[in-house]
C-alpha cells in the first residue's frame, strides 16, 4: 500500500472489485482482476467478453491473465508503452485462439485497464464500451469515450443522451480486442488529487445505472459498499447482463475539515484550462472553415459575373439562354437516387453520415 505526499501515513490507497451474472445471463462473461508491482506500481483491469458463453469467458479470461503476464515482468517506466504492449499481446493471442477452434471464432472482448504508478500518475486505457470514470468532490467524470455505434452517432450531434439509451444499436461496439489481428488501443493520461475515486465497470452497470446514481454512491459508501450497491442496483433495474465494477480510491487530505476541501467543484484548474484549451482550437477551426467558404463563394460570385458578361448575344441581341443550373425547373433533371449520379462531395457525404457497422454481442439487451 503507498501513501501520497502529505496524507495520513495510515492512510492508503482503497481497492475494491466484484462481478455477478445478472438476472438474464446463464454465464458470467466478465472478468476482473488487479495487480502490483514491488514499487506499488499497480494495475486495474476489467474485461467483458462477447462470442457465446465460451468464447466471451475465453476472451475476457485470455485477456485478463495476458496482461497480467506483460504487466508483472514489465520494469519500464512507461504507462503508455506498457498498456499499448500487454493490450496488443491479449489481441494477438486472442485472435489466434479463435482461429484454431471453430467453436471460438469470432470472439473477442472489451478492455479498459487503469495503470497508477508509484508516483500516483495515472494511466488509462481502453477498447470497446467498458467505462472508468474518476469521482471528484460530488462530480463523476467520464475519462474514456466508448467505441460504440451510438456513441459515435452521439458524438456527430444524430441522437441525444436519451435517444441512445434505447437505440436498437446500442448493442454494436465498434472496436474489440481479438476479433481482428490487429486492433486500435486508446491511451490517456489521467490528472489525480487527493480524495479522487476511480470507477471501472463494465456495460451492465452503465447500460441501467445513471452516471449520477453511480456518483451518489461512490461519494457515501466505501469502495467494497459501493461496490456491493452498484451491483445491486444494476440487479434491481432487470440485470440484463453481467456486471462487474472496480473501484480505487485515493485517500484525502489530513486538513480535508475545510469546506472548499470537500464541496462540489465542476472540474480542477488544469481540467478546465484543457478544457478551455480545446474549445478555443475549435472555435479557431470554425472561424477558418467559414473564412474558406466565404472566401469561395465570393469567387464563385465573381467568376459567374464574369462569365455573363462575355457570354454571346444571340440574333435578337439578347444573351444567350442561361446555363443549366439556372435554367427554369422544367429545364432541370428530375432527381434521383442512383449513387452513381451523384457528385463525388456528394456521395462523401452520404457515406459520411451513414452509421459505422459495428461488432454485434450476443445478445441485445432489452
Amino acid at each position: 500500500m503507498i501513501s501520497p505526499p502529505g496524507q495520513d501515513p495510515e492512510a492508503s490507497i482503497q481497492l475494491a472489485s466484484g462481478s455477478d451474472v445478472g438476472q438474464l445471463r446463464s454465464a458470467n462473461e466478465d472478468s476482473c482482476d488487479s495487480f502490483t508491482h514491488e514499487d506499488g506500481t499497480r494495475l486495474l483491469v476489467l474485461a467483458d467478453g462477447m462470442g457465446g458463453a465460451r468464447g466471451g469467458a475465453t476472451a475476457s479470461h485470455t485477456a485478463i491473465a495476458t496482461i497480467a503476464e506483460h504487466f508483472e515482468r514489465d520494469t519500464s517506466e512507461r504507462p503508455r508503452a506498457t498498456l499499448e504492449t500487454a493490450i496488443q499481446a491479449a489481441n494477438a493471442r486472442i485472435f489466434e485462439i479463435a482461429q484454431r477452434d471453430p467453436e471460438l471464432e469470432g470472439m473477442g472482448t472489451t478492455v479498459v485497464a487503469l495503470l497508477l504508478d508509484a508516483r500516483l500518475r495515472a494511466t488509462v486505457a481502453h477498447v470497446g464500451d467498458s467505462r472508468a470514470y474518476r469521482y471528484r468532490r460530488g462530480f463523476l467524470e467520464p475519462i474514456t469515450t466508448d467505441h460504440s455505434v451510438v456513441a459515435e452517432m452521439q458524438r456527430r450531434g444524430l441522437l441525444s443522451a436519451d435517444e441512445a439509451a434505447v437505440h436498437p444499436r446500442r448493442n454494436e461496439i465498434l472496436r474489440a480486442v481479438g476479433v481482428l489481428a490487429e486492433v486500435e488501443v486508446e491511451i490517456a493520461d489521467v490528472d489525480i488529487a487527493p480524495g479522487d475515486r476511480f470507477v471501472l465497470c463494465s456495460d451492465g452497470l452503465s447500460g441501467v445505472v445513471r452516471d449520477d446514481e453511480i456518483a451518489a454512491v461512490v461519494r457515501g459508501a466505501s469502495p467494497q459498499d459501493a461496490v456491493t450497491t452498484l451491483i445491486q442496483m444494476a440487479n434491481e433495474r432487470g440485470g440484463p447482463d453481467n456486471i462487474t465494477v472496480q473501484i480505487l480510491s485515493i485517500p484525502a487530505k489530513v486538513d480535508a475539515d475545510d469546506p472548499e476541501d470537500s464541496a462540489p467543484v465542476e472540474l480542477s484548474a488544469i481540467e478546465n484550462e484543457r478544457r478551455n484549451r480545446r474549445r478555443a482550437q475549435r472555435a479557431a477551426g470554425i472561424l477558418a472553415v467559414l473564412a474558406i467558404g466565404m472566401g469561395a463563394y465570393f469567387l464563385w460570385h465573381w467568376l459567374a459575373h464574369a462569365a455573363d458578361a462575355g457570354a454571346p448575344a444571340n440574333r435578337e441581341g439578347r444573351s444567350a439562354p442561361p446555363l443549366l443550373d439556372d435554367a427554369t425547373p422544367e429545364a432541370r433533371p428530375a432527381p434521383t437516387n442512383d449513387p452513381s449520379s451523384l457528385s463525388r462531395r456528394d456521395r462523401f457525404e452520404l457515406k459520411a453520415e451513414a452509421p459505422r457497422r459495428g461488432i454485434r454481442r450476443e445478445a441485445t439487451r432489452p
